[in-house]
């Protein structure tokens, strides 16, 4: 597996958890248009929406959600062309964004 810094990811895609559905965010690498997505929570579909991302691109594509650990991480580590990010919103939500020159 390449570094991350060095990987050149085929697509992007932002997952917002609950219990009875996942809100997915998706941007092909290059492009500018997202495209809008919801899956329930059930791992059978999951396992579908992710055999159809590697069918579109191949690998590897990124995914940030907010979970470390739960259902729908387990469901989304068996395939090995996904690279999952931890986002933390209530962090963005609280902390203030870096200012030039801060991050010396």
């Amino acid at each position: 597996m390449a570094p991350l810094l060095n990987q050149q990811f085929k697509a992007f895609v932002g997952l917002d958890w609950a219990d009875t559905k996942h809100d997915v965010c998706l941007q092909p690498a290059g492009k500018d248009k997202r495209e809008f997505d919801c899956i329930t929570h059930q791992v059978a579909r999951i396992d579908e929406w992710a055999t159809a991302l590697h069918k579109r691109f191949g690998g590897p594509v990124a995914i940030a959600l907010e979970l470390s650990r739960g259902p729908i991480v387990s469901a989304l580590q068996k395939h090995a062309f996904l690279t999952l990010f931890l986002h933390n919103s209530l962090y963005d939500a609280v902390a203030p964004p870096p200012h030039e020159g801060t991050w010396n």
